[in-house]
């Protein structure tokens, strides 16, 4: 009898050792994680950054200053889409206080990208397309859907400028951004095409075509 709770003993310390190591170890790889993603979004934050000072730097929107900023505008693209991919497929928990933080301020120089972008659509004579795609925080299917063919048009052609945030989120610059554009959470997603026309609800590929053509400048995505 002794010996069988001494055996029992062992395996419930056993036990409680395993469960402790798995812990530990999670503690680490989710830390380690969250500087991984901080570090790439401070060098993303970094790139917005210099490129709104070059913005500020230009006086004439010339041929080359123009090529230059939307050159740099398109390599922050994939950049952004790099590390949005990288929080969105994230298994850090979501509730997980410093990955909030990190999506919270994602969300922020994701808004300022698209507001850069429209300033240097402006200074470099409306050549661009610029979208911000407001999308509900549990969109399900259609919603990565249309964030995908977003994805892809943007790739096919680089005079289209797409950004993407949760429209869920509690944060006050997406509230201003929503009324500003007379959104409702009820009406996404939504598209913001040019900072002037907004389109709420799901729309396929060939519809967010036609709407760019209509709204923006005519782009060939056959390439």
């Amino acid at each position: 009898m002794a010996s069988k709770y001494k055996r029992l003993t062992l395996s419930v310390i056993l036990a409680f050792v395993i469960v402790a190591i798995v812990l530990v170890l999670g503690y680490f790889y989710d830390s380690n994680k969250i500087s991984y993603l901080n570090a790439n979004l401070q060098n993303y934050e970094q790139n917005v950054n210099e490129l709104e000072l070059a913005t500020l730097l230009t006086t004439t929107n010339s041929t080359f200053s123009c090529n230059i900023l939307k050159g740099n505008l398109y390599n922050i693209a994939s950049e952004m889409q790099a590390l949005g991919r990288q929080l969105t497929s994230s298994d850090l928990a979501s509730s997980e206080v410093n990955y909030q933080q990190l999506n919270d301020q994602y969300t922020y120089v994701r808004i300022e990208y698209w507001l850069l972008a429209n300033k240097i659509n402006s200074m470099c004579g409306n050549d661009l397309v610029t979208i911000m795609f407001v999308y509900p925080g549990s969109g399900g299917t259609q919603s990565i859907v249309e964030g995908d063919e977003l994805s892809f048009l943007a790739y096919k052609n680089d005079s289209l400028v797409v950004s993407a945030i949760d429209g869920n989120l509690n944060l006050s610059v997406v509230s201003i951004l929503l009324k500003s554009y007379n959104i409702s959470n009820a009406s996404l997603p939504a598209l913001i095409v040019n900072d002037r026309y907004v389109q709420s609800g799901f729309v396929n590929t060939s519809q967010i075509e036609n709407i760019i053509c209509k709204y923006g400048k005519c782009l060939n995505f056959s390439s």
